[in-house]
């Protein structure tokens, strides 16, 4: 019986991840291909990093925010040799509205309430059934000046609007908060993707200045 439990369960997971399932419970939505497109603010950066592995990779399946999970975070880490100041947050996702959040650090948010640095975006796509969102909305976040010393860990993520962008899971563990806890998305079959770029935190033409 354990071992017929256990293939079940597999097979489960398997069926998740494939695409049409936004929710835990099998939930499933129709594809609709999205009529919008977004570009960065800053399309280069010293500091450059997707749970997806490169920039800007297309989703191919999601999770609703009321099946899969209303927020997401993921952990980065700076290994650039200098301090950054984040620059862009990228999220592939679809809804009315939404907010971002950011934690410095390597202890992972007790919740998803009290970010140390947050702000509302508006998705470029407001459709909250798109599906799968495709579309990434850059956040700017520059004027919150979040510092990231160099060698350190961060975790940063969003409120799900509707529909978050999701590839099959990879080495990257995301995070959805579900039924008041944060829940893998690995063990689930998916990697919920985020993106984030950095630049030097003291600007280069600043690096050569001394005061005499």
């Amino acid at each position: 019986m354990k071992k017929f439990a256990c293939v079940v369960a597999i097979l489960l997971i398997a069926s998740l991840a494939t695409a049409g399932v936004v929710g835990k419970k099998g939930e499933t939505m129709p594809d609709q291909a999205p009529t919008v497109t977004s570009q960065p603010k800053y399309p280069t950066a010293l500091f450059e990093w997707s749970s997806a592995g490169a920039l800007n990779t297309v989703p191919t399946t999601g999770g609703s925010s009321t099946g899969w999970a209303s927020y997401f975070i993921v952990m980065a880490h700076n290994g650039t040799g200098v301090d950054i100041r984040l620059a862009e947050l990228g999220f592939p996702c679809a809804g009315p509205s939404s907010s971002w959040g950011v934690w410095v650090g390597s202890t992972m948010p007790a919740n998803p309430n009290s970010p140390q640095f947050t702000g509302s975006f508006t998705p470029v796509d407001t459709n909250p059934a798109t599906f799968p969102p495709t579309v990434y909305t850059y956040v700017d976040v520059t004027a919150s000046n979040v510092i990231i010393p160099n060698g350190s860990d961060f975790w940063f993520g969003y409120l799900n609007p509707g529909n978050a962008g999701q590839i099959t899971a990879n080495s990257v563990t995301t995070y959805g908060w579900w039924s008041g806890a944060w829940d893998s998305d690995l063990g689930w079959g998916r990697t919920t993707v985020m993106q984030v770029t950095g630049n030097d935190a003291v600007p280069v033409e600043l690096q050569s200045l001394s005061v005499e």
